[in-house]
């Protein structure tokens, strides 16, 4: 008898949301730009791997002509990050390799990348360096550099970290706060200033005093004078911020030109292209009774006069490019998007940019063009040119393609009832279809920020394609509006924000297209708080909730936090303190919750989310709560493989609690 062939075996397409996150996950990423006045702008695009668990970094140059294509710096697996460009625009690098006949495995290179060629090690350090900057200083470059000092010369710097890895000793004794940053520890040494002139060795700069601690420097266009950002702490864990200028040629003493009072911070920004003067950013800081607030200033170095820009617009001037001694730009969010302004020493502010879409990495560039990356809620980021004299903006021919959403946004307008106009944006699919849609309301972290770009790790459009409308909405607190929109909400984190978000909520769920009775309710930080405030209020309004990186407990979290300056406005007289907790109504609690939170997260600590799970299992197992937890992540989930994980089991969440299927666990968690 005959052996036929079997039929081909069937395949079942994927789902539209799980093709449309394999590219989300898998698609090339624009996700830095660098430029000087010279030389052509980097850009950093980020691809996988083969086995498609990390991203590895690509440097490609952007020639400033439009018929000329991008060309590649780095190979793809060189693991090439950029540190700077110098004032001719050559890149400096790090590799992801060790140093080639190196007496010590703790040397860690620093190389510049000719025009062609292998690139050129530049200078080694103990443990790697930070940051940098480049200025040519007569025949020789000039590196200026922050990294971890250690006790001793840098041969004992480099026998102790070495001494360390081998024996396996990961101690560390620390004497000041905080111990750790966002999603690592600080571990031994302590970050200071050094410099290089050619192929001398690194010396460091200054010593800070005791208790003070480097959080940022800028250096201007000569390389003979630095501004430092230097962190003190009141009390032992306020942080305060301060601005001194350092004299790299060792002329002249150290000097505080802006130092922090009771009330506000500074923050050094970039020197003019002469040098003449210097951006610092005052920052009010957020304290009882006063809501944070940040305003530009010139510095005058020569006679110390400080001077504040763009007083006349209701916006925030931060990160400031100077075009020459007395003109200057600046991003900032707008309107549920980012705008462009000019301004200058002598003049008023005027907008340059502003088309509903956000920029981010504004550089000054070669003829006095301006640069950045260019996004919105419906595009991923594309390098594009802006003329700063009209605003004129044109893409930059790039690498790769930007991912482009595959469902249309509304743009929804309501008002409060103080008469506060409130901006939210609605995400649904491409073809409705006839039938109202379950309702996913975000609320955005911060709590300063607006729903005003592209994400990577909130993207709305993989909900859109599981079938479900997505509502963002922007309430008090939020950034873009104006210096009120934030006073609104400064003191009253768990009030008037929560007003903000229902009211949206219920005028978006009267409309026909939407399930105004299927809803869930979903954020991650500040929004994880509101998730978690809105949970112990809203009875059964909502289905299902999704909390990720959230505070349950603002006495305890602002303890162990590594963000001791909110400790001062939780915690102060007059503060709300406890009050604001969530945990006090967590037996309110009406629906099912998914906790999801990463262990190595230090500014909002996984202990948070261990006593929320502990209070919902002890006051409501019987609803069916979940954590998904990640050991590996912190604040953010950032690794292909467990960015994945956190859609699918989001949508599977909601496809239970919205959409009445049973819940399907990913096979990958076993």
């Amino acid at each position: 008898m005959q052996q036929q062939d079997s039929p081909a075996a069937e395949t079942t397409p994927l789902p539209a949301h799980e093709t449309y996150l394999s590219q989300l996950i898998e698609a090339p990423r624009m996700v830095g730009l660098a430029a000087s006045r010279s030389g052509e702008p980097v850009l950093t695009v980020q691809t996988l791997n083969k086995e498609g668990a990390k991203y590895r970094p690509r440097l490609w140059a952007l020639p400033a002509h439009q018929e000329e294509k991008p060309y590649p710096l780095t190979a793809p697996d060189s693991g090439a990050a950029l540190l700077a460009l110098d004032e001719e625009g050559r890149p400096y690098l790090t590799l992801d390799k060790d140093l080639d006949q190196a007496e010590s495995k703790s040397l860690k290179g620093v190389y510049r990348l000719p025009e062609r060629g292998e690139p050129e090690l530049v200078l080694s350090f103990p443990g790697g360096i930070n940051e940098l900057e480049v200025r040519q200083r007569e025949k020789d470059p000039r590196y200026i550099f922050t990294a971890k000092a250690h006790r001793g010369s840098l041969e004992e710097q480099a026998k102790t970290l070495d001494e360390r890895e081998k024996s396996a000793t990961s101690g560390v004794l620390y004497s000041e706060f905080p111990t750790r940053f966002w999603d690592h520890d600080l571990g031994t040494g302590k970050l200071s200033l050094y410099l290089q002139d050619g192929q001398e060795e690194p010396r460091l700069i200054h010593e800070l005093g005791e208790g003070a601690l480097l959080s940022g420097f800028t250096v201007c266009p000569g390389g003979s004078q630095a501004a430092l950002t230097v962190e003190t702490k009141e009390g032992g864990i306020y942080q305060r911020y301060s601005v001194w200028l350092i004299d790299l040629d060792g002329q002249t003493a150290p000097r505080e030109i802006a130092a922090a009072t009771a009330t506000h911070d500074y923050i050094a920004g970039s020197f003019t292209p002469e040098g003449t003067g210097l951006a610092v950013t005052q920052v009010r800081r957020w304290l009882p009774g006063q809501s944070i607030k940040l305003n530009a200033n010139h510095y005058n170095l020569a006679t110390g006069a400080m001077t504040e820009l763009s007083r006349d617009i209701d916006r925030w001037a931060d990160d400031l490019v100077w075009l020459d001694e007395e003109n200057y730009v600046f991003s900032s969010d707008n309107l549920g998007a980012s705008a462009i302004y000019r301004g200058s020493l002598k003049g008023t502010t005027e907008t340059l940019v502003d088309d509903g879409r956000s920029h981010f990495s504004l550089l000054a560039y070669n003829d006095g063009a301006l640069v950045a990356l260019k996004d919105s809620h419906q595009h991923s980021a594309y390098p594009v040119r802006i003329d700063a004299t009209n605003g004129r903006v044109t893409r930059i021919a790039s690498p790769v393609e930007e991912l482009k959403a595959p469902g249309k946004l509304e743009r929804l307008t309501s008002t409060a009832a103080d008469g506060t106009e409130l901006t939210s944006f609605l995400a649904l699919p491409e073809n409705c279809g006839t039938e109202p849609l379950p309702l996913l309301v975000f609320a955005h972290g911060g709590p300063w920020g607006s729903w005003n770009s592209w994400s990577y790790r909130w993207n709305p459009w993989v909900f859109t394609q599981a079938g479900y409308a997505v509502l963002m909405p922007d309430p008090a607190i939020s950034t873009g509006y104006g210096q009120d929109m934030l006073d609104r909400g400064g003191d009253d984190l768990g009030g008037t924000p929560y007003r903000d978000i229902m009211q949206v909520v219920e005028e978006v769920s009267a409309r026909p297209d939407i399930q105004g009775d299927n809803l869930a309710f979903s954020g991650g930080s500040y929004g994880g708080f509101m998730t978690n405030w809105v949970a112990g209020r809203a009875e059964k309004r909502f289905k299902c909730y999704i909390t990720h990186a959230s505070i349950w407990d603002y006495k305890a979290m602002y303890f162990l936090t590594d963000n001791g300056a909110w400790n001062e406005w939780k915690l102060s007289q007059g503060g709300e303190g406890d009050a604001i907790s969530p945990y006090h109504r967590a037996a309110h609690i009406a629906a099912p919750m998914l906790v999801i939170h990463g262990d190595k997260d230090y500014r909002v600590p996984i202990g948070q989310a261990h006593h929320l799970w502990a209070d919902l299992q002890h006051h409501s197992p019987e609803l069916g709560h979940k954590f998904l937890y990640f050991p590996d992540e912190g604040h953010w989930i950032l690794k292909p493989g467990n960015s994945r994980l956190w859609y699918r089991v989001f949508v599977t969440w909601l496809n239970q609690h919205l959409g009445g299927q049973e819940f399907q666990m990913p096979e990958i968690l076993g």
